[in-house]
């Protein structure tokens, strides 16, 4: 059990797992998206200079075979189909397609990243990822532990994000039958996109398989930042006890800014033992019970539940695939 957090301010607890989970759900839609796409590739076929097959409906006449017949003949030989409909080019759009999906997989790992970061940051220590014995941080200051695993994944999934609009301006500027306006950039970002996604799975798994949680700073951020978020609970008790919903609210919000301001000096978060101290509270619930509904590590509702869940779902579904 861990902190929450939003606008990266404390908010409430979570688990390590269900943020985990939540990564994985996006891996999993971008796992079924490719698949789709996948699935969904055409080729041009053979339709001659402007899709309309004129010229092989001429040279075929004699044989009694028909263009359609030939498209096919040749497409089973392949092993694809063809688009209905195509011009000297099959529809720059599945490029696009193509170049989203890849897209939305950066976009998974760039989050993933991005929070790796952020939690392997001393400040919350909570996760790591895997540094060599021998692996240098810095040439000018031996003491670092740079992510650099993270920020490249970052790197090159803001490359990939780029490529769907080069590919969008292709098919847009497509004229009428066929222009060359994506003909040269198509030679490089198709090779390039596939290239940097390939980077992008294979870093992210060696993170993943490497990555180290560090049980010790996450306890200790809930221990500092949790009490806040237990206040909730403690709010509800006092109500359903019956103390003045509005005066229990103020009397927290006092006792919550005062203990900000001695974390902020340094010192541990004291509100727990003012709010079991303060009589406003006391005369409602025992101390015991306050202290007890200000420990926010039962405060997950079901998320453990969700994680595994998620987990079971992911492994089920790349099982039947």
């Amino acid at each position: 059990v861990g902190m929450g957090y939003t606008h990266l301010q404390p908010a409430e607890p979570t688990t390590v797992g269900y943020r985990l989970a939540g990564y994985g759900q996006d891996l999993l839609d971008d796992w079924h998206a490719l698949r789709r796409v996948r699935e969904r590739l055409l080729a041009k076929g053979i339709k001659g200079a402007v899709g309309t097959s004129a010229s092989y409906a001429q040279l075929l006449e004699p044989t009694g075979v028909t263009p359609a017949q030939l498209e096919a003949w040749v497409m089973a030989e392949l092993g694809l189909d063809a688009f209905p409909v195509a011009t000297q080019v099959y529809p720059r759009r599945q490029d696009w397609q193509v170049l989203t999906a890849l897209a939305g997989l950066a976009l998974s790992v760039y989050r993933l990243a991005f929070d790796l970061r952020l939690l392997q940051s001393p400040p919350f220590g909570e996760l790591s990822e895997p540094f060599g014995a021998r692996q240098v941080g810095s040439s000018a200051m031996p003491f670092k532990r740079n992510p650099i695993n993270a920020e490249n994944i970052d790197s090159l999934a803001r490359y990939v994000a780029t490529l769907p609009r080069v590919a969008w301006d292709n098919a847009a500027h497509n004229l009428l039958e066929r222009t060359l306006d994506d003909s040269g950039n198509r030679r490089t970002i198709l090779p390039e996109a596939f290239l940097a996604s390939d980077e992008l799975v294979r870093r992210t798994h060696r993170v993943v398989k490497g990555l180290r949680v560090h049980g010790e700073a996450v306890s200790r951020n809930l221990a500092t930042y949790g009490v806040f978020a237990a206040t909730e609970r403690l709010l509800m008790e006092l109500v359903r006890a019956g103390a003045d919903r509005q005066a229990m609210h103020e009397c927290i919000r006092e006792h919550a800014m005062a203990a900000w301001q001695r974390l902020w000096a340094g010192e541990p978060n004291p509100l727990a033992g003012q709010l079991a101290a303060d009589e406003q509270v006391t005369r409602y619930l025992p101390t015991e019970q306050i202290l007890a509904l200000l420990d926010a590590r039962g405060h997950v509702g079901d998320a453990p539940q969700r994680a595994r869940r998620m987990a079971e779902i992911i492994r089920q579904q790349l099982s039947d695939s």
